[in-house]
């Protein structure tokens, strides 16, 4: 499965800077369960988990709509990663504009 990257995401609005003390090369306990959807290399690491933890096409287009559907108005208080995940995964088949 290749691994998709920065240079895939649609959006270029995130931060590529980590918030004090993170460190994108490791994940805490805490980062394994937060996703903080303005940090770059944290949007693309979740993008890449999901379409690798869900039966859904493995293609840059699958990559980019899970962008797409964390960043809906719906989505903007989603933090916790599991929520963020059952959320892309119950609007997987709706269709975005």
């Amino acid at each position: 499965m290749n691994e998709f990257d920065e240079n895939d995401l649609i959006n270029n609005d995130y931060e590529n800077t980590t918030t004090k003390g993170d460190n994108p090369n490791y994940t805490a306990i805490r980062d394994r369960e937060r996703v903080s959807k303005k940090e770059r290399y944290e949007v693309v690491y979740f993008c890449n988990a999901f379409i690798n933890d869900y039966n859904v096409p493995k293609t840059k287009e699958s990559f980019q709509k899970v962008e797409k559907l964390i960043r809906l108005p719906q989505a903007r208080g989603i933090i916790m990663r599991n929520e963020l995940n059952d959320f892309v995964a119950q609007n997987w088949n709706k269709a975005l504009v």
